[in-house]
């Protein structure tokens, strides 16, 4: 147990704490206990100052191996049924002094060699026999194991190794010993160090108060679980998150190396370089809300009632906290000294402050389809940061539902969304469409520019008998521009919120417009006549135009019968190359006289014919290609002086 009392605590939210003991203290070597787990945060963060004029010499630590192995290691190992039979085994060897007592009860003493033991079980400690080597006389002596009085060792060995069993064997598995070595005299020690501890909580509670008020109290919790008590100890409870990691440093670490054998000097020895681097390591509300203050409810005694329990709560409990902002961190400093029993946990009250409240009923499908959830919209006027915690909402006095309040610094806005008022109901729907709304030419492709409209349909249903306001908070979608409304009450990168009055018993729908501009293009000649009246109608090319690109169109046609006109004479010319091998094929073999050289004759004939015929098609063709050539020609300088007017 240590000998420092505790003195002060800092706890952290993510695991850890800072622990300082303070005391006086006479001696050279000051022992303090501590958990297994915490020895690596330990080592890494141990400062010992002496605050007097004595100095601290160094750290001293157990090698971290468990007590199995740490029994190993001695030369002597008693087991838990037969210590005196294990010791006087192990003794071998080592110069000791027995003390018997002889059978007329006199005392008689040797000194000697310690041979070894014999026995038999099961009465081993009634039967055996010691057996003791004396150097001088040069005997061995046997004596019965029940006439020892007691073993006294002369080797200092021995004496060693003994004394290395029974401290391990008393060390416990899950404690380690860290030892601060310091000058001889007095001391006035200041020992601080990081650890791991539980991370504090807090918990919250709000009064509604008369005219948008509400009285804000907040308990931090936070446990005992040292390995003792706690008396009078300074306490700080911190928000925010330093940065904090594990870092191997109690268990020892041997590096392998290569292993090299010997090498003729010719040969150069093997040089290794290596380097590591450590790796830094709610249920869903169901009661109504009460009505928003400017529906014009009239909350009368009730209020009043109210008024006298948030001031009475006020008053029995006030924090015991201050705040103190340390850069990322806020630290909430208990005034009082706290003390807790060791395994015990406490409360102590950190905030207690009335702040301006407006109701509100707000509606967000993501978070709750259907129906609005009744918040209360504060502002963190505190001075203080709020640390992230649930919160229980009061109401005259009446449990009115449960909200998580968030990480929130000093001067921020909260929204604590508790209940879920069920006589409002609310069904979404979205829909799209497509809008063209510019076009413009550029060389042989039309621009189309349009807009992909989103439109979002709330369609609010009342059962309440007094009219009311919902805020709807529309989630935006990534690149579209609002349309309508264009002028949300609040609105961030994500969402956009609107006040939407919603009169009793009734239905009533709320419109959001969302769109972005899409642009497409198009061939000119995939259009038809049909299509640029339409684009002359709806005005959105000139007239000029419209005609100027009918009589592309028109040069389109003719391309295209030009263009078919070439696949038809490629055809042909495909059949006449047919036509031909085969006329070719058989001519090979006919004679030249007789029958067969008539009909050599007219093959060869037809051969001619076809070859007129491809020659023909051949030159159609050239022909053709030239007039697409000089109409695409004129397509293109049209084209361009369109271009240059839209």
């Amino acid at each position: 147990m240590a000998t420092l009392p505790m003195t002060r605590m800092i706890l952290f939210k993510h695991g850890v704490g800072y622990f300082e003991r303070r005391g006086t203290y006479s001696g050279e070597r000051l022992e303090l206990q501590f958990p297994l787990e915490a020895m690596d945060d330990l080592l890494k963060s141990l400062i010992a100052i002496d605050l007097g004029t004595g100095q601290v010499l160094g750290v001293d630590f157990e090698t971290p191996e468990d007590r199995a192995a740490r029994l190993e290691r001695g030369s002597i190992q008693l087991s838990d049924e037969r210590t005196m039979l294990d010791l006087l085994r192990d003794l071998r060897g080592r110069q000791v002094r027995l003390s018997l007592t002889t059978p007329e009860q006199s005392t008689l003493q040797l000194e000697g060699l310690m041979v070894g033991i014999d026995y038999e079980s099961p009465q081993a400690l009634h039967d055996a026999t010691v057996t003791l080597y004396l150097p001088e006389s040069r005997q061995v002596r046997s004596v019965p194991l029940a006439q020892l009085v007691h073993v006294e060792l002369l080797d200092a060995g021995a004496v060693a190794d003994l004394t290395y069993f029974l401290r391990a064997a008393q060390s416990e598995e899950q404690q380690r010993s860290v030892t601060l070595r310091l000058s001889a005299g007095e001391h006035d020690l200041l020992v601080g160090y990081v650890t791991p501890a539980p991370a504090w909580r807090v918990s919250y509670r709000l009064f509604f108060e008369s005219e948008g008020e509400v009285l804000l109290q907040g308990w931090g919790i936070f446990d005992n679980q040292l390995e003792e008590d706690l008396e009078g100890v300074e306490l700080t409870l911190m928000a925010g998150m330093p940065v904090s990691f594990r870092y191997r440093l109690y268990e020892p670490n041997t590096p392998e190396r290569p292993l090299v054998g010997d090498e003729d000097r010719v040969v150069q020895g093997p040089i290794a370089f290596a380097a590591a681097a450590p790796l830094a390591a709610a249920g869903e509300p169901t009661m109504m809300m009460a009505p928003p203050d400017e529906s014009g409810y009239d909350r009368g005694a009730t209020t009043r009632k109210l008024r006298m329990r948030a001031a009475a709560v006020e008053q029995s409990v006030q924090a015991a906290a201050g705040g103190d902002e340390r850069g990322a961190l806020f630290a909430y400093r208990v005034v009082h000294p706290v003390s807790v029993a060791r395994g015990q946990s406490a409360m102590v009250p950190i905030v207690s402050q009335r702040l301006s409240a407006r109701r509100e009923l707000l509606y967000a499908s993501d978070k709750l389809p259907r129906h609005p959830v009744a918040t209360l919209r504060l502002k963190n006027d505190t001075g203080l940061t709020l640390e992230r915690g649930p919160v229980t909402v009061l109401d005259s006095g009446d449990y009115a539902g449960e909200a998580v309040l968030p990480f929130t610094r000093a001067g921020g806005e909260l929204l604590v969304s508790f209940a879920v008022e069920l006589g409002i109901g609310i069904e979404e729907q979205r829909d799209t469409k497509r809008q063209l709304v510019a076009l413009r030419l550029r060389n042989d492709y039309l621009i189309f520019e349009e807009h992909d409209l989103v439109i979002t349909n709330y369609q609010l249903s009342s059962g309440l008998d007094r009219p009311v306001e919902v805020v709807i908070e529309h989630r935006r979608l990534s690149g579209y521009d609002l349309m309508s409304p264009t002028d949300p009450e609040e609105q961030g990168s994500s969402f956009a919120r609107w006040r939407v009055a919603c009169p009793p018993q009734t239905r009533h729908r709320f419109q959001v417009t969302e769109q972005r501009l899409i642009s497409r293009q198009e061939r000119v000649r995939s259009l038809d006549g049909m299509q640029l009246q339409a684009f002359l109608r709806d005005r959105l090319l000139a007239a000029a135009t419209v005609e100027g690109l009918q009589g592309v169109l028109s040069l389109y046609k003719q391309m295209g019968v030009a263009e078919k006109q070439i696949e038809r004479l490629e055809r042909d010319r495909e059949a006449l190359y047919k036509q031909q091998r085969q006329i070719q094929g058989s001519l090979t073999p006919l004679a030249r006289e007789g029958d067969e050289g008539t009909l050599r004759q007219r093959y060869v004939a037809t051969l001619g014919q076809i070859e007129d015929q491809l020659a023909a098609a051949l030159g159609e063709q050239e022909r053709l290609k030239n007039q697409i050539a000089q109409l695409d020609e004129q397509i293109t300088q049209q084209l361009k002086r369109l271009s240059s007017k839209t």
